[in-house]
């Protein structure tokens, strides 16, 4: 069973988007959840598996600049990441 919790926010889509919304409502104090169809966050980046599946940008222009502590906490490997490493990012 479930513990029934009130939730200020719920945000749709775990993707690049949501998880950047998930984070600016829980800074603010917010009980926030964010959910989504797949079993991981990622959105695009979570079902699309393709092989050669990559950012069409550099990796740096992706990163949350938003947070000093997720910013410099992440190296992409190369300069147009691959869908597998932009998945570990997003996790």
């Amino acid at each position: 069973a479930h513990a029934t919790s009130k939730l200020d926010a719920v945000v749709i889509g775990a993707g690049v988007a949501g998880l950047y919304q998930l984070f600016r409502l829980r800074e603010q104090g917010l009980n926030v959840r964010a959910i989504d169809a797949g079993s991981s966050v990622g959105g695009t980046w979570y079902w699309n598996r393709y092989p050669g599946a990559r950012f069409d940008s550099e990796g740096h222009t992706y990163q949350y600049l938003f947070s000093e502590e997720l910013y410099k906490g992440w190296s992409w490997s190369e300069r147009f990441p691959g869908q597998p490493e932009i998945e570990r990012w997003l996790n």
